[in-house]
């Protein structure tokens, strides 16, 4: 199921892509190509994919809002990436230059700008919780970008700290998706909120073992450069870790502490990394989260796609890309 989760929605998925790339066409074309440009390389579409299986698990038949919605979210999504690539100075996304490195910078901002006003726009005269779903998650993204900036190179950073980082980073966009898909449904609250639940601690154990991959991954699968969270300053959970290590701890914390660190130091950190305990500790703390997370849907009727959304899951804390 992990490799198949997403053949029940394979047309729902199609659609997504469709409603995106007709929407963000401009009167400008340099702007329609800088969107097209992000929208080519993919990504993995987890959001839509989670709004539409949700929609489907709870009882709903024709996913044609599900698709809008999940479209909108993915829109804004890759709106905060394009930004977060300049704010980080990133190189690659996704295997191709960050968008401000393939054009202007200047026009880069504007381009994110502008996926966040087409993904409102898709929400059109949607209703009003959709829009506080979506709201809240956007204000839990920015709070999730100060707070990785507040512990960039800290050796005090701890697993807490990282939690709260990455809710706001990526959990409450996902747990969005859930929630709207579950609302389209019309689900109850309960309901809704399980699917929140469980979209929530998908996200979480998604962005663990993402961070875990950019230690032990393959860079022609994943994308982008192993070690460039060392390089950038993130404190993401390996690192944490790693520094917690009586051995090696100490120079994993000088390492990371670093202000000039590069590619270098970061294959010294990764060699010291893998020394330790720190990727086993890590992808069972994703595997404890996974399960909590599939208990939020005990009370969901059986269906291909409530098996699709455990598939996700098992997907999410197995995939190696």
């Amino acid at each position: 199921m992990a490799d198949s989760w997403h053949d029940c929605i394979a047309k729902d998925l199609d659609l997504v892509e469709k409603v995106m790339s007709d929407s963000t066409v401009s009167e400008n074309d340099e702007l329609t190509e800088m969107c097209q440009y992000v929208l080519r390389s993919q990504g993995k579409r987890i959001r839509p994919a989670i709004c539409i299986l949700a929609y489907y698990a709870c009882g709903g038949k024709d996913a044609g809002r599900a698709v809008d919605v999940g479209a909108a979210i993915e829109l804004i999504h890759n709106a905060t990436l394009i930004h977060d690539d300049i704010n980080d100075h990133g190189d690659l996304r996704r295997g191709a230059k960050a968008l401000y490195k393939e054009y202007a910078l200047g026009k880069s901002i504007i381009a994110g700008d502008y996926l966040f006003s087409v993904g409102f726009r898709l929400l059109g005269s949607g209703a009003e919780s959709i829009i506080d779903f979506i709201v809240e998650a956007a204000s839990g993204l920015a709070a999730g970008e100060f707070s990785q900036k507040k512990y960039e190179r800290s050796a005090v950073v701890d697993e807490a700290h990282y939690m709260k980082i990455i809710e706001g980073k990526t959990a409450r966009l996902i747990e969005c998706a859930g929630k709207c898909g579950a609302y389209l449904a019309q689900s109850d609250m309960e309901e809704i909120d399980r699917m929140g639940s469980f979209a929530y601690d998908a996200g979480i154990a998604f962005q663990i073992i993402d961070d875990v991959l950019d230690i032990v991954g393959d860079e022609d699968s994943t994308g982008k450069r192993t070690g460039n969270d060392i390089v950038e300053g993130k404190p993401t959970l390996p690192i944490i870790y790693a520094m917690e290590d009586e051995t090696v701890g100490p120079r994993v914390r000088e390492i990371f502490t670093k202000t000039d660190s590069d590619y270098s130091d970061a294959a010294e950190c990764i060699a010291l990394i893998k020394q330790t305990d720190s990727i086993a500790r890590c992808r069972a703390k994703a595997r404890e989260i996974a399960e909590r997370a599939k208990s939020n849907l005990e009370s969901t009727q059986d269906s291909v796609y409530k098996s699709s959304l455990i598939g996700l899951l098992d997907f999410f804390v197995s995939r190696d890309r």
